[in-house]
């Protein structure tokens, strides 16, 4: 049976292994990735600024002459332009009643089910942001995928940004992503912990809604993260709309256009993987078996016995809950 196999690269779960051999930093990334399989994915590297992580990209190769004997050439060199990658912070903070955490005993385990909702929704906040926040309209905020491919023209990155007959507002979006440092990527702050910092303050005491003292165990969280795009040509967007006729139940659209993710993408690796939506991977399986047709596999988790992962011509497909309808692009 084929599985997931290691790409090499440290995601936050290897990062949790080298930052607290103990497991209580690996027990918070379960929790982070256990509804967001996009987080077991990326790998995490170190920014090499404070606040930022700078990029150079070239933007042109130097050309080497052909000369003949007893005559000079022409010096060249490349051109290059460096951008810089933003690296957002969540923060938010538990505030449990020590009373109330008490009631049944165990108020460790009370405070743990509490903070427990928390960073799901640091997991789920952040997969949103990593397709759709846009820095420029969010400048304390990430800089997702979806607004560095927004059209099929006019954009750099616009040959790998694919549509089918698209209208209206109930558009999806297939992605496929090579996930690998200097091409895509994920980030955490020079100097500090990749994911999840949770940090138990002790009792306070705090005000309620109507401004009255009560004493509470307050526990912080705080997560330093950016996504990094390097090298553009390693990731595809394909967007769809379900009135296209070519996505109809029994026609063949949707299994051909991720054909041609496969075929556009600039190099397939072991950490390739598609990305989408329930209604994405319903339609998908409907057309395969309206059409008789076999490109699905099934493969399990590396060192999981659990549930297996569909993939698509030998690439796995994360079902990602974080990709919604969206507003046709052109």
């Amino acid at each position: 049976m084929s599985t997931i196999s290691d790409t090499g690269f440290p995601n936050l779960a290897d990062w949790a292994k080298r930052t607290k051999p103990g497991g209580g930093v690996a027990d918070i990334v379960n929790v982070l990735t256990a509804k967001n399989p996009i987080l077991d994915d990326i790998p995490f590297v170190e920014t090499n600024e404070v606040d930022g992580h700078r990029i150079t990209e070239a933007l042109s190769l130097p050309s080497a002459s052909w000369r003949k004997y007893n005559e000079g050439v022409a010096a060249t060199k490349a051109t290059t332009a460096q951008f810089v990658e933003t690296v957002g912070m969540m923060e938010d903070e538990s505030k449990v009643d020590i009373d109330l955490a008490k009631r049944n005993g165990d108020a460790v385990a009370y405070r743990a089910s509490e903070d427990k909702l928390k960073k799901v929704g640091f997991g789920k906040q952040f997969a949103t942001a990593a397709f759709y926040e846009s820095a420029n309209d969010n400048p304390e905020r990430i800089h997702g995928l979806t607004p560095r491919m927004p059209g099929t023209s006019g954009y750099t990155a616009s040959a790998y940004t694919l549509a089918g007959s698209n209208a209206g507002v109930n558009c999806h979006s297939v992605w496929l992503i090579s996930w690998e440092p200097g091409k895509v990527y994920g980030l955490y702050p020079k100097g500090s912990q990749a994911g999840l910092m949770v940090e138990d303050k002790g009792e306070e005491r705090v005000l309620d809604s109507n401004s009255r003292a009560f004493w509470a165990y307050i526990t912080r969280m705080q997560w330093k993260v950016g996504i990094a795009v390097e090298d553009y040509r390693y990731m595809v967007r394909f967007q769809w709309d379900p009135d296209d006729a070519a996505f109809a139940d029994d026609d063949r659209g949707m299994y051909l256009a991720m054909q041609e993710m496969l075929g556009t993408i600039f190099e397939l690796l072991p950490s390739t993987r598609f990305y989408m939506n329930r209604t994405s991977k319903k339609k998908l399986d409907a057309q395969l078996a309206s059409n008789d047709a076999n490109f699905l596999t099934y493969i399990s988790p590396q060192g999981s016995s659990g549930m297996q992962i569909p993939a698509f011509m030998g690439v796995p497909i994360r079902i990602e809950d974080a990709l919604v309808a969206e507003t046709a692009i052109s």
